[in-house]
C-alpha cells in the first residue's frame, strides 16, 4: 500500500466507530516522519511519503474504503516526566532541552522527554523533580521550515 496523504486524524477513536475493520500500523515516536516503510499488524506493507513539512501523528488515517481503514498507532514508551509549581523553572528546563536539540513534549502540567544523560543532567542542575512514566510521546515539531544564511560573508583581519 502506498500513501501520499493523511485522510484525517482519528486520535480520539470516535471516528473509528464504523462497521469495517481497522488495521493498525504500530510505530515508535521516532518514526513519526514524512516517510515510513512499515507493516500493519496483519502483515501488509505500508509505504508513506507525505508532503514536505507534514509528519505522521497518532491516529492518522492513511487509507479507508468501504472494507477497512489503516490507522497509525504510536506506541507508548518510557519517558522522563518533569512537573513543577514554578513555571520559571520549567521554562528554564525547556530552554536547556532546546539548546540540546532534544525532542521534548510540553504538556499542560509537565515537560516530557526520552531519557538521555545530558537532558536528565539539566533537570537535576535546575533542581526539578522527575518521574519515569510510560506514555505516548508526541514531541513538538520544529517550526522553522528552512535555515536562512547570510548572502555574503566578509572576513576582516586585524592589522599586524
Amino acid at each position: 500500500m502506498w500513501c501520499e496523504r493523511v485522510v484525517r486524524n482519528a486520535a480520539d477513536g470516535t471516528d473509528l466507530a464504523s462497521p469495517w475493520p481497522v488495521e493498525y500500523v504500530d510505530i515508535g515516536w521516532d518514526q513519526c516522519r514524512s516517510t515510513l516503510k512499515a507493516q500493519t499488524r496483519g502483515g501488509e506493507e505500508v509505504r508513506v511519503l507525505l508532503p514536505r513539512g507534514q509528519i505522521l501523528r497518532h491516529g492518522d488515517v492513511l487509507f479507508e474504503d468501504a472494507a477497512r481503514s489503516v490507522v497509525v498507532n504510536v506506541l507508548p514508551c518510557e519517558l522522563i516526566v518533569v512537573r513543577s509549581d514554578n513555571p520559571r523553572r520549567l521554562a528554564e528546563l525547556a530552554l536547556e532541552l532546546g539548546n540540546l536539540h532534544w525532542p521534548t513534549q510540553v504538556a499542560d502540567d509537565a515537560i516530557l522527554f526520552v531519557e538521555e544523560g545530558n537532558a536528565l543532567a539539566a533537570v537535576q542542575r535546575i533542581g526539578l523533580s522527575w518521574t519515569r512514566e510510560t506514555r505516548r510521546f508526541e514531541p513538538m515539531p520544529i517550526l522553522a521550515t528552512a535555515v536562512r544564511t547570510a548572502d555574503s560573508v566578509r572576513v576582516i583581519r586585524p592589522a599586524s
